[in-house]
């Protein structure tokens, strides 16, 4: 199975601050970050209304990672987004398809991409025109374009910190990984967010959850 982690992080120093709004949960990752979910925090990436009311007063870092599918990031403060960033690891096969199906509407784009041998090299040759495509690039352009890393100062981070996210949150540095995965765990590194791995609402009753609680 897959691993699937959503949740919100503020300063430790603030979680005091969070009682006051009734959390479901409140954990410790570390001494630097303080997880918690609120009764709306479900299992999908949209961030809860109440998360915009609770940043009216702290900043507050909402991350995500479908493991297989993608992951995420969105800084919330004043009640509004700061920065946000969002990998979808099937942006490229999703865009191949819908070419496939814009290029030979008469044929079965699952056939035509990956599985009946009479299309051999069809694929490559839809590979190359959708990289060759403005729009595919401008889409890839638009991935870091939000990131603002800089805003990483809202919790505190050091400028050392937000110089190595800068460094890896850009496409020319996504394009050397050997595999794509590892930007959220270089991500996470440096945050010293490793801990934020197997964790969301469903799992607050299992024991092998290890946070320092509230």
């Amino acid at each position: 199975m897959s691993e699937f982690t959503i949740g919100h992080l503020i300063q430790r120093k603030h979680s005091d601050l969070l009682q006051d709004v009734n959390p479901l949960f409140i954990g410790h990752l570390n001494d630097k970050w303080t997880l918690f979910f609120m009764k709306d925090t479900g299992i999908y990436k949209r961030i809860p209304e109440s998360i915009y009311d609770i940043s009216n007063t702290i900043p507050v870092l909402h991350f995500d990672n479908a493991e297989d599918h993608g992951w995420s990031y969105e800084i919330v403060f004043k009640g509004k987004s700061q920065a946000k960033f969002d990998y979808n690891y099937e942006m490229e096969d999703m865009a191949l398809y819908q070419l496939a199906l814009d290029r030979y509407p008469e044929e079965d784009p699952v056939e035509l991409l990956y599985t009946n041998p009479d299309f051999e090299g069809v694929r490559q040759q839809l590979l190359d025109e959708l990289h060759n495509s403005d729009i595919y690039q401008e889409q890839i352009n638009n991935l870091f374009k939000e990131c603002n890393v800089e805003q990483f100062s809202l919790f505190e981070v050091s400028a050392e910190q937000i110089q190595q996210l800068k460094t890896i949150m850009t496409q020319e540095h996504e394009e050397q990984l050997e595999f794509m995965h590892d930007l959220v765990d270089q991500f996470k590194e440096i945050l010293n967010l490793q801990q934020m791995s197997w964790i969301n609402p469903e799992r607050l009753e299992d024991d092998d959850l290890e946070l320092e609680l509230e």
